[in-house]
């Protein structure tokens, strides 16, 4: 049997994430919002359960969205890093779009 890993993605919520320092071109894009790719696992998570907000795709009009990723079972045994990098990189594998989507679908 292989090992299985169960991750439930929420893009309904009203959490929006901004950077510290707006005015800083290294942490935001030409639109304001943070750069793609960006994680948070702490602060606005739970601190029990293995959560995070990731915000793969660049802002092209507005607030950009970010996902919330809760993993609900995990016999991979994934770090937090790992399975961060392995979602932020699906979303840069949908065939449609030659920019990274939020989610892949």
């Amino acid at each position: 049997q292989p090992p299985v890993t169960f991750v439930v993605v929420q893009k309904r919520h009203h959490t929006r994430l901004f950077a510290n320092n707006h005015h800083d071109k290294r942490s935001v894009d030409r639109s304001g919002n943070i750069l793609p790719g960006t994680v948070v696992d702490s602060k606005i998570c739970h601190p029990t359960e293995f959560d995070f907000y990731l915000c793969s795709h660049a802002g092209i009009q507005g607030t950009s969205h970010p996902a919330h990723y809760h993993v609900l079972w995990d016999e991979n045994n994934f770090t937090a890093d790992a399975l961060q990098s392995l979602t932020n990189n699906l979303c840069y594998t949908y065939a449609r779009c030659t920019r990274p989507v939020s989610i892949m679908p």
